[in-house]
């Protein structure tokens, strides 16, 4: 008689696998304390989220490879629990994920993107995450890296380039539950708060001249997003919505007012 782990019922078994594999919401990341100079001369830190160079994606799925049993009972929540890093540049198509079985790719739930800000060109097509219509992701991260030193195609300047198209993005985007942004030790603390201000701002003007000025109009986005800035973790987070109904333009001023009042206070915030 077969004793042991793998002699449990399947049912029970999978209840116990998906504690190995319970990455959480800060998988793939770590923080990073930042000595800052304060007022009067003294010191003091800010802590942030960066990437943490030591995940491997790999390394939470070692399990699978233990027999053909757990493969056949617990791939698909492995995948689902697990947070995958996909290098950036101009891996942002299908081909990134051939090696995957469509089974394993349909159950990828977080992947985080390594990004350099001048490359948001590549993104603007999607409609899907990396036009993979078979993708339904809970949370994709976009984390910035380093452009090189003394590269003119500088982190700020290439955001705000890109900024209008990455709007455009955000409103045919779907099948993403949480889209977020880190500043990953990239930006200036400073610049990376002005440009979700900037971002945030021309989400709100699109969508209205999209809903009540452009020819055609009305144009529908196909999700709406409510936004949030994480100050600690130096990262903001845009999370999808349900489409925002067709009303008269005094009524959709009044609706997104409480938002524009929001912006001005992170303006406001920004600027300080």
């Amino acid at each position: 008689m077969t004793t042991g782990l793998l002699s449990l019922p399947s049912e029970l078994l999978l209840q116990i696998l998906e504690y190995v594999v319970d990455n959480g919401p800060h998988a793939g990341l770590t923080s990073s304390v930042v000595p800052v100079s304060g007022h009067g001369g003294t010191s003091q830190t800010l802590t942030n989220s960066v990437l943490d160079p030591t995940y491997s994606s790999a390394a939470c799925l070692q399990i699978l490879l233990v027999c053909r049993r757990l493969q056949e009972i617990f791939t698909k929540v492995a995948f689902q629990r697990t947070v995958f890093v996909v290098p950036g540049g101009y891996c942002t198509s299908l081909t990134t994920f051939q090696p995957l079985q469509h089974h394993q790719l349909e159950s990828l739930r977080s992947i985080i993107l390594l990004f350099e800000p001048y490359r948001f060109g590549s993104m603007t097509s999607w409609k899907w995450p990396f036009n993979v219509e078979a993708l339904h992701l809970d949370t994709l991260t976009i984390a910035f890296t380093h452009t090189s030193p003394g590269d003119p195609r500088a982190s700020d300047q290439l955001t705000a380039q890109n900024t209008l198209e990455l709007v455009r993005l955000l409103r045919k985007l779907e099948h993403v539950k949480r889209l977020r942004f880190m500043q990953n030790g990239t930006f200036a603390n400073p610049s990376f708060r002005t440009w979700y201000s900037q971002l945030v701002g021309l989400v709100l003007k699109e969508d209205h001249y999209q809903r009540y000025d452009a020819s055609g109009g009305p144009h529908i986005e196909s999700t709406w997003w409510s936004w949030h800035f994480n100050a600690a973790e130096k990262s903001f987070e845009f999370v999808a919505r349900p489409v925002k109904a067709v009303v008269p333009e005094p009524s959709y001023m009044e609706m997104v007012a409480p938002l524009v009042a929001q912006l001005m206070s992170e303006m406001e915030l920004a600027s300080t």
